[in-house]
């Protein structure tokens, strides 16, 4: 039996401490594009991302981003069975990026930033161990985020990605607004690939699991399919996330 969807606070003090981070200790660009850029990103490391949905941007020709915790490898959740760390080393191999999640899916809101530090520590240990080079970005488990954990990733990624709908052209290097890959939100989130070619901006988006039975945090094959098709209709350039930063800051 797969364990049971981690819960993160819901009460009137993280809700306030949750959303100040928004607005707190920001590090704000506005990318000036050409043209609008889209990322593929896929938060933890269920198998099915790995067996369903890299292949899908793989027939493309586009690369997509792994947001790794890899103290889940092999582990069953509401996700489903997790890649292995074999699984990993092969999304990399095939021009994926490997970014970080953290090692145990540590809830920053709850934990502090020292745990979160130690956890990102125990995953880059692993990342090392593996053969993947440093991760340059990073996403928030849960989006759980407060300002003295942005300031204290800070220094040690390029960007920090977090999971609240974006809702302009700017972004916030330390907390980077993403749209959702989940079958309930598909529709907004082609609406948002809209946008995002019709105005010139990059657009970050995450899932987990793609199946026919997707958990409330994941989509089906047929959902991850329009999305993409949308994607190539629109004209937008397809980037990991690493390198669509590299676009906007140059």
């Amino acid at each position: 039996m797969s364990a049971a969807a981690y819960q993160p606070r819901t009460d009137l003090i993280a809700k306030l401490r949750r959303r100040s981070a928004r607005y707190l200790s920001c590090d704000t660009v506005r990318p000036q594009l050409s043209r609008g850029m889209v990322s593929l990103s896929f938060d933890d490391c269920p198998l099915s991302a790995f067996e369903t949905a890299l292949p899908m941007v793989e027939a493309k020709g586009w690369r997509a981003t792994i947001y790794a915790a890899i103290g889940l490898c092999g582990t069953t959740n509401h996700l489903g069975l997790h890649m292995s760390e074999e699984d990993m080393i092969s999304a990399h191999t095939r021009g994926h990026e490997i970014g970080d999640h953290t090692f145990s899916h540590i809830d920053a809101l709850v934990s502090g930033a020292n745990a979160v530090t130690a956890d990102i520590a125990l995953n880059r240990e692993a990342f090392a161990r593996l053969g993947l080079p440093r991760a340059k970005t990073f996403a928030y488990p849960y989006g759980e985020v407060t300002p003295a954990v942005k300031r204290t990733l800070a220094p040690e990624f390029d960007l920090l990605r977090g999971i609240h709908a974006p809702a302009n052209d700017q972004l916030d290097l330390r907390l980077t607004a993403s749209a959702r890959l989940y079958s309930s939100e598909i529709d907004t989130t082609l609406s948002l690939i809209e946008t995002a070619a019709k105005d010139r901006r990059w657009l970050i988006l995450f899932g987990h699991d793609v199946r026919e039975n997707p958990s409330d945090f994941g989509c089906t094959p047929s959902e991850l399919a329009t999305v993409l098709n949308t994607i190539e209709q629109s004209g937008l350039d397809v980037l990991p996330v690493r390198d669509a930063l590299e676009q906007v800051r140059s």
